[in-house]
């Protein structure tokens, strides 16, 4: 199930006639052990970084992301 921030990005997208499967990437990556992992993801917007996100969780983590460049892409109008 995806994160509310990852929902509202996806709507930001919707509601202005684009599709954001074709806009929005995600990279992720992960250190340490397996019981104390952390996950950092990175959004990508057209290839451009717009918001990271950190978590012990891969799902958290790209929750943030998520959020991350929401906020980035309202704050640019």
């Amino acid at each position: 199930m995806a994160g509310k921030s990852i929902t509202d990005l996806n709507n930001y997208f919707q509601a202005q006639g684009m599709d954001a499967a074709a806009r929005v990437s995600y990279e992720e990556s992960c250190v340490g052990p397996s019981d104390k992992a952390v996950w950092t993801v990175r959004c990508k917007v057209d290839g451009k970084l717009k918001g990271e996100g950190v978590d012990r969780t891969k799902a958290g983590a790209k929750d943030i992301a998520a959020k991350n460049a929401l906020d980035a892409l309202q704050a640019q109008g």
